[in-house]
């Protein structure tokens, strides 16, 4: 059974983060992820929602430097998909594609890609002995830069996965894939 790791930043919005939450259930559970961790200052948000399991770990931190220690309290089953949730738009289609790359080609990380550019989130993996080493790095530096790095010294073992989702990279403040998350929250209420 298939793992995402979803760290989720501070938000001042509690509205806006109980839909991100809910829109990234429902993409993770399409796409065949139905353990979902979510990590983060969660403000008591919780949604009843698409995945099988869903663990809250509502931690609330001033860096994330050493946060995955904090987000791993229980046993993740590989793949393992680690998510940083200023970036919450993907499409299931895309988590799907990334899914059937890592378990279809001889390369234990899968990271998506845009124009030949990969990025840093999300990062497939197919131990949990891959994401120790994250740990490790994050233990010295924040998460963006213990992803960015571990990508840098694993690159070998690296398959790039060219995405055409728009919403690849887009951080959560930009509106241009807010509209996502809207179409989602009409398609669940209707």
């Amino acid at each position: 059974m298939a793992t995402a790791i979803v760290v989720i930043p501070p938000f001042k919005d509690t509205g806006l983060l109980s839909r991100v939450i809910e829109y990234m259930e429902h993409s993770l559970s399409e796409a065949g992820l139905s353990n979902v961790v979510f990590c983060g200052p969660l403000r008591n948000v919780k949604v009843t929602g698409s995945v099988t399991l869903a663990m809250y770990i509502d931690y609330t931190y001033k860096s994330s430097r050493g946060l995955l220690d904090s987000c791993i309290e229980t046993n993740v089953q590989p793949p393992l998909v680690l998510i940083r949730g200023s970036q919450p738009y993907l499409s299931s289609e895309t988590y799907a594609e990334a899914l059937w790359a890592l378990n279809s080609f001889n390369r234990p990380i899968v990271v998506l890609s845009r124009g030949g550019r990969g990025l840093s989130t999300p990062i497939l993996l197919s131990s949990v002995r891959l994401l120790k080493r994250i740990m490790r790095l994050n233990s010295r530096f924040k998460l963006a830069s213990a992803m960015v790095r571990f990508l840098i010294e694993n690159k070998r073992d690296v398959l790039l996965v060219e995405s055409k989702d728009e919403c690849l990279g887009v951080r959560l403040s930009s509106s241009a894939c807010l509209s996502r998350i809207s179409v989602l929250n009409n398609y669940l209420t209707d």
